[in-house]
């Protein structure tokens, strides 16, 4: 590769680091209650093929941010588990009917997002650099940030976003 080359590529890799996270950003932000089931949410997840979303409350507030990796992290915490279920398989020594086993089932997946999100909401502001939006989601472990304009939410910028910049857009 000549001088000029890699000239030319360090300017290409420099406007790529110069884009704003405004340009990267989807504005369509798809926001869950945070009374709604873990169910609910797994299909509303699975529908829009998305992997998690900005949690509101009744207000509509910012409350939180609930992904699928929330959900089976949730699941898979074995304290939680034994304390949740520690009565369900259990031999009471009394009649128990179907119906009653229905419901115990029923209540065991009546988990909100409320009780399965990160009540944090990361943002970004929409005129910083998408470097700025990369070192956060690196420094924070986290896959989306809420994207504002003054303080208000005005989208949402994933690190799905952020490959596709790297891969030039590709989809």
């Amino acid at each position: 590769m000549s001088g000029r080359e890699r000239v030319v590529q360090g300017q290409a890799g420099a406007a790529r680091q110069a884009r704003r996270v405004k340009e990267a950003m989807n504005p369509d932000i798809m926001t869950v209650a945070d009374d709604m089931t873990t169910d609910e949410l797994v299909r509303f997840l699975n529908e829009r093929e998305i992997s998690g979303a900005p949690v509101v409350d009744s207000q509509g507030h910012l409350v939180g941010v609930v992904s699928l990796t929330d959900i089976g992290r949730h699941l898979a915490e074995p304290a939680d588990f034994a304390e949740r279920h520690s009565g369900f398989y259990r031999d009471t020594g009394e009649e128990v009917s179907l119906e009653d086993l229905g419901q115990r089932f029923v209540e065991e997946r009546a988990v909100t997002v409320r009780d399965v999100m990160t009540p944090v909401v990361h943002q970004v502001a929409a005129t910083a650099p998408v470097a700025e939006a990369a070192r956060i989601m690196v420094e924070q472990h986290i896959h989306r940030l809420v994207v504002t304009d003054n303080k208000e939410p005005v989208g949402i910028i994933t690190s799905m976003d952020l490959l596709r910049g790297i891969a030039g857009g590709h989809s």
